[in-house]
């Protein structure tokens, strides 16, 4: 009889941990793994993607961090479920599955982390440290991540286990032309862009359209136009830089894109200015699709990114380092496309779906053999 792994997630909106949860309980080996997902706030895309998949979804429609009817909701939840594992992700779903799984005789906690710990929010880490000791295991998504946590948080060495994001690289590869309606595109100029959610200052995308505009300075002319995918709360204030610095008429703010494939299949380069991130599971996709990149050395990015072959770092908040780093690759498009398919082949041979697949599922087993 299969065992009972319930997903538990703060949201299933579009984001890198909501792609990842989406890719984990659609492959999880269904003959060893009942599989539940679930979410303390409303459904979004990926909910939809899942339940179109055969998975089972549960919103408990939180309407904030301090919803409290959340945590009453999420334990007639798993006391119905009972769920052998649950693997929480995020802060608010590792805290909630601490405290309620205590409740609920039999269940083992995973708790996952996917950004560095930052010193804002000191009373989020207090909650977390004294929560910790109710989890069995820590899955990071990369080195930087873990020892971020166990610096600022807690937890014991053999409680960890990092286990990176994983790309289906066959979606990326040879993705032909985008769905969903055209980019409008000025013919001629080289793209480059981003896709993130649009929240600063973490992305750092001021710096990435202040080096735009340095750019241009120098060269007196256009020499690049930008497609900035996604959406968030810096929107507006995004717009708004585009338009003091005069570049707005070569920025384009797609939105939220499905077609993620056939929007890297338009960009001659991907570029993400992030002041923290725990690993940048956007920069696996556009190495998988075959793009050079340019990252900030910030948490796992330097794990994965081998400065000359498959992409260029640069310090973060630095613009003038990021137009050095974009003129290189646009001066050289030959060196680009080379470092490309360096990227391309690294994701292959060290990042596929399936090894991370199989690494959680392998911690499960390990969960199930403990009490």
């Amino acid at each position: 009889m299969p065992a009972k792994l319930m997903l538990l997630a703060v949201g299933l909106g579009v984001g890198g941990t909501e792609t990842h949860i989406l890719e984990l309980a659609s492959r999880i080996d269904r003959s060893r793994y009942d599989v539940t997902v679930c979410s303390l706030k409303y459904g979004g895309w990926v909910a939809d993607e899942l339940r179109a998949r055969g998975i089972l979804v549960v919103s408990l429609n939180g309407a904030g961090k301090l919803d409290a009817r959340v945590f009453f909701r999420l334990w007639k939840l798993l006391k119905q479920e009972q769920p052998d594992v649950i693997q929480a992700f995020l802060f608010w779903a590792n805290v909630s599955a601490r405290l309620i799984g205590r409740l609920v005789p039999g269940s083992r906690v995973i708790s996952s982390y996917h950004d560095e710990v930052v010193p804002e929010g000191w009373l989020n880490r207090v909650i977390d440290r004294a929560t910790m000791k109710w989890t069995k295991y820590i899955v990071c998504c990369s080195e930087a991540v873990r020892k971020s946590v166990e610096q600022r948080i807690g937890g014991k060495k053999n409680q960890f286990a990092v286990i990176p994001f994983g790309v289906d690289t066959d979606r990326f590869c040879d993705a032909g032309k985008i769905s969903g309606g055209t980019i409008a595109l000025q013919p001629g100029l080289p793209v480059i862009g981003t896709i993130c959610r649009l929240v600063e200052p973490k992305k750092g995308l001021k710096y990435l359209l202040e080096a735009m505009a340095q750019l241009e300075r120098e060269a007196g002319k256009p020499v690049c136009q930008m497609l900035l995918v996604g959406e968030g709360p810096a929107k507006a204030n995004l717009r708004a830089v585009c338009e003091r610095l005069g570049i707005a008429p070569r920025v384009v703010f797609t939105g939220v894109r499905r077609d993620i494939p056939g929007v890297l299949s338009l960009m001659d380069m991907f570029v993400l200015p992030s002041l923290y991130e725990g690993f940048g599971i956007a920069i696996l996709e556009a190495m998988a699709a075959g793009k050079p990149v340019v990252a900030t050395t910030v948490g796992g990015i330097p794990e994965f990114v081998a400065p000359g072959q498959s992409g260029l770092l640069v310090p973060p908040g630095d613009a003038k380092a990021l137009a050095r780093a974009i003129k290189q690759l646009l001066d050289d498009p030959e060196k680009a496309r080379w470092m490309g398919s360096q990227g391309r082949k690294h994701v292959r041979e060290h990042y596929s779906i399936e090894s991370g697949i199989k690494q959680h599922e392998d911690l499960y087993e390990l969960c199930l053999a403990q009490s």
